[in-house]
């Protein structure tokens, strides 16, 4: 006897209407996209379809597990795995790249993934969400914490302002949460890099806020730099409950050496910044970030007695082309950097910088000629170096 198995009837989901809504509003983003090429085609209705995705992912959160004891299982990946196929299926994300450009370096109109992250042994939960604009997208993040069965909103970063020169649209790379500090409030620490069609130099930003009730933001700062140095992203960092630490490639001015990693160190004290060690990685890379400092700040990293010859150094400078960084015999902590600055019609120079362990320089003396006892060759010293694992198994 011949035994028919049925399957049960497919039963098609309707489209959630909150979808349609943003939908029809980013068809509607793109049509006027013409009329706004000064903002990347993005305008102030952009704001309000950012808002309705972000609502929409909140109504979702409940799924994630409320108990605060259980370890992560990877349940946000999951869950937004599931939004994402929502949005894909809503025809909201870009199935392919072609098919959205189309030739005109534009995917205004339509959606980047969902992320979703846990920080902080899951006390936090982030999400990302990401707008198509002209040449890239324009990336927004949202902070969580759990209370009790669900999760309230502390914390957003957008950009809202879109004219020609306040429109800063980024590629969020991190979203880093410090553990509490003694007042109980966390610090929250953003790396971002400005999409752009070609080059591969952009505006990167770091932006570090103090989350209360009112938060406050404490850092905002735009490096131009280069996005293929030592690490995956532009930029790495980490934040702790009182100090934030960058690492970044930037260009350097000496055309044969291109670029070199600049540090940013802040010990953060109540609403205040202060930049601390360490603020480069070698003799070299330190002489440069010297140089290229305003003298307010470089002079706290100049040996007292010799403030008065070094700023009249400081301010003539325009840069050259750097010898190698010699070690000095007779004075252990002293290496000698050179630059020739022929091609500025000026003479060369020669720092003498102070470098204690593991990252702490001092510009000692700027000379006309170099040392008699600076002559050991020493490669290590300029050698690249970096302050985060270098994950070599992604190659």
């Amino acid at each position: 006897m011949l035994v028919l198995l049925l399957a049960p009837p497919i039963i098609a989901r309707a489209e959630d209407p909150r979808l349609a809504e943003i939908r029809s509003a980013l068809q509607h983003i793109r049509e006027e996209g013409p009329r706004h090429q000064e903002s990347r085609g993005a305008s102030p209705e952009l704001t309000t379809v950012k808002h309705e995705l972000r609502d929409w992912v909140e109504s979702h959160l409940v799924q994630l597990g409320s108990d605060p004891n259980d370890t992560n299982t990877g349940e946000e990946s999951f869950l937004a795995g599931q939004l994402n196929a929502e949005l894909r299926t809503a025809h909201l994300l870009c199935p392919a790249e072609d098919q959205c450009v189309n030739n005109t370096n534009t995917w205004l109109g339509y959606l980047g993934p969902i992320r979703l992250q846990f920080r902080q042994r899951e006390s936090y939960l982030i999400v990302v969400t990401s707008f198509g604009v002209g040449c890239g997208f324009d990336e927004s993040a949202y902070l969580y914490v759990r209370d009790h069965d669900h999760w309230n909103r502390i914390w957003e970063s957008e950009q809202n302002i879109y004219t020609k020169k306040g429109y800063t649209p980024q590629n969020i790379h991190a979203v880093l949460v410090s553990p509490s500090a003694k007042e109980g409030t966390p610090l929250v620490m953003t790396l971002g890099t400005q999409p752009w069609c070609s080059s591969s130099w952009r505006d990167n930003y770091v932006r570090v806020w103090k989350v209360s009730s009112e938060s406050k933001l404490l850092l905002d700062q735009t490096r131009w730099a280069w996005a293929y140095g030592l690490h995956d992203i532009p930029m790495e960092g980490s934040i702790g409950p009182e100090d934030a630490l960058i690492e970044l490639t930037v260009g350097s001015f000496d055309p044969g050496i291109h670029h070199y990693e600049e540090i940013w160190h802040y010990r953060i004290q109540g609403d205040k910044l202060e930049r601390i060690d360490p603020v480069a990685l070698n003799p070299r890379d330190f002489t440069e970030e010297w140089l290229a400092q305003p003298w307010t700040q470089s002079a706290l990293w100049s040996q007292p007695s010799s403030r008065t010859s070094l700023q009249g150094v400081h301010d003539d400078d325009n840069g050259g082309e750097f010898a190698p960084t010699l070690h000095c015999r007779q004075r252990p902590d002293l290496w000698q950097v050179g630059i020739d600055r022929s091609s500025q019609k000026k003479g060369s120079v020669y720092f003498l910088v102070r470098w204690r362990p593991p990252y702490h320089f001092t510009m000692v003396r700027a000379l006309n000629g170099p040392a008699a006892d600076c002559t050991e060759k020493d490669p290590g010293a300029d050698d690249p170096a970096t302050l985060f694992p270098i994950q070599d198994w992604r190659d």
